[in-house]
């Protein structure tokens, strides 16, 4: 029988290219959902009740959906090792036990949906609250499927079918979008809920479908056949992976804190500078990440591979400073005319364009340890150890505290953001430490990969900071000013980025090397025989 074209296996390369150029495109439908929510709903009660409601349930049940994507993947792969059939048992095992278990924590959030309201919004009254309650008992089902969709997600991630589930999670957003669009004069507030459900449905609904009639999952659902001692394993791996999404949630809460006694503004600036430097991390940090972890987990498994991970490992942080220090270079010195031609515009007045560029180079000096730290980190998990990543993550959490007070008495709201970098390259300190018990890890032809990609990317900071001139003064609050002040951003990007393959090519880079080949093999394909 053949198979669809969406669910054939990829390579590395082809998921990860396939997960950046998705998220690509989604971040464009997120951004026109903004548009829409600020349109339809504006600044009102009823958006802040249904985004405290979103927050419950997601908060709460989408603590386990991550844990479930990362964890099932290495646990899937070692039950196929045995049999496809034990590994099948296993997912049908984990699907029966666990589903219960978040179906009795979803009737919990439903019964006290009140109570987890004034928690999260003590400051709601009247009709807010009631609508943020009722809304929260809706989101339960979107929170619920959430989890399952990790589940799955992971899943087809181990078979390496990287294209089907995130198309789905793509066009469950676009479902989402065309929700606000025509059901908003109908429904009101609830087309964003009912949107916001579809998305979740749609994605659980598809997945599972395929799960079931292609790779014969969950046909015999028994109690009987559960090997309880499987899923007290699972479950004591995967507890750690949801204390250090809590601390992950609780890391931003205290970040929010410490900045809500600074300068009013300071909260804003930070989330305004981490939607600019978070997005290499989306496009190119994040895919690759996803990509190579079915690919280690698998060599984990074969203990005679340990060479051959230490080598994969190695070229897969190769390509990853490859991508970050130009990104990291280029993003620092055009980070305020990157953040006027994003923002400034409206209430956003210049002196916030200073301070959110401000915290962004903060935040910038640390984007190759937020590139790399995913990777390491799933290096644990493809050993099944997720109790080191937790460890290392309260002792961050910790430091991240005192950092923020601090820094923040010191440099305001950038002293946030340095603290957050400061932080993240002692996690990749700590990573490296622990790992060590695995892999070598940063061997030296790493370090002089490392000193040469540095080398080619100078050029890069040169022909910005020489640039600034060109890119000064021009507003972004017209068409015609936003056009000609990303044409000009663009052409100095084009324009630094040309000695830096030059010079990746005259220190033949491996990454350079690679892209280039991938690059031109992919144009063959494309253009006409």
């Amino acid at each position: 029988m053949r198979i669809p074209a969406f669910l054939k296996k990829q390579t590395i390369t082809q998921a990860a290219l396939i997960i950046a150029v998705i998220s690509f495109i989604s971040k464009f439908f997120g951004f026109f959902r903004e548009v829409l929510v600020a349109k339809y709903f504006g600044a009102t009660g009823q958006t802040d009740a249904f985004l405290v409601a979103l927050i419950i349930p997601l908060s709460i049940l989408g603590l386990f959906s991550g844990g479930f994507n990362t964890l099932v993947i290495p646990f899937y792969l070692e039950k196929k090792t045995q049999s496809q059939e034990t590994a099948r048992r296993f997912v049908n095992s984990v699907f029966m036990v666990w589903g219960v278990l978040f179906i009795f924590l979803s009737i919990l959030i439903f019964i006290f949906a009140p109570a987890c309201v004034r928690i999260i919004a003590y400051g709601f009254k009247g009709e807010t609250f009631n609508l943020a309650v009722t809304l929260t008992r809706y989101l339960i089902i979107s929170g619920l499927f959430t989890v399952f969709v990790g589940l799955f997600t992971g899943l087809f991630q181990a078979e390496k079918q990287f294209f089907f589930p995130i198309f789905v999670t793509f066009l469950g957003n676009v479902g989402l979008v065309l929700s606000l669009f025509f059901l908003h004069r109908y429904l009101g507030i609830h087309s964003w809920t009912s949107g916001q459900i579809f998305n979740a449905a749609f994605a659980f609904f598809a997945m599972l479908s395929v799960l079931y009639w292609r790779h014969k999952l969950f046909h015999s659902l028994s109690y009987s056949q559960i090997d309880w001692s499987e899923i007290k394993k699972f479950a004591f791996l995967l507890l750690p992976l949801v204390i250090s999404g809590g601390l992950s949630i609780l890391n931003q809460i205290v970040d929010k804190t410490i900045a809500s006694g600074l300068d009013a503004g300071s909260i804003a600036a930070l989330n305004f500078a981490t939607r600019v430097w978070s997005i290499p991390i989306s496009l190119l940090a994040t895919p690759i990440a996803t990509a190579v972890f079915p690919t280690f987990s698998e060599l984990a498994l074969n203990g005679t591979s340990k060479k051959e991970y230490e080598s994969r490992l190695d070229r897969t942080l190769s390509y990853m400073f490859y991508l970050t220090i130009p990104s990291t270079i280029f993003l620092f010195f055009l980070s305020k005319p990157l953040v006027r031609l994003f923002f400034e515009r409206g209430a956003f007045d210049s002196e916030a364009t200073d301070l959110t560029s401000f915290v962004l180079k903060m935040y910038i000096l640390g984007l190759f340890a937020h590139a790399i730290s995913p990777i390491l980190a799933r290096a644990f998990y493809s050993f099944k150890n997720t109790k080191t990543p937790l460890i290392i993550s309260a002792i961050c959490v910790s430091l991240n505290i005192v950092l923020n007070i601090l820094l923040s008495r010191l440099l305001g709201a950038a002293g946030i953001a340095l603290a957050t970098s400061i932080v993240m390259m002692v996690n990749i300190a700590l990573y490296r430490r622990f790992l060590r018990r695995y892999l070598t890890t940063f061997r030296a032809e790493l370090g002089a990969d490392i000193f040469r990609i540095i080398i080619s990317s100078l050029p890069i900071g040169l022909v910005c900071y020489f640039s600034l001139p060109f890119l000064n003064n021009i507003s972004a609050d017209s068409i015609a000013g936003f056009t000609s002040l990303a044409i000009r951003i663009s052409a100095v990007g084009l324009i630094s980025i040309i000695p830096f393959f030059l010079l990746s090519r005259l220190f033949r880079l491996e990454p350079y090397l690679f892209f280039k080949s991938y690059t031109l093999n992919l144009v063959k394909k494309l253009l006409p025989e």
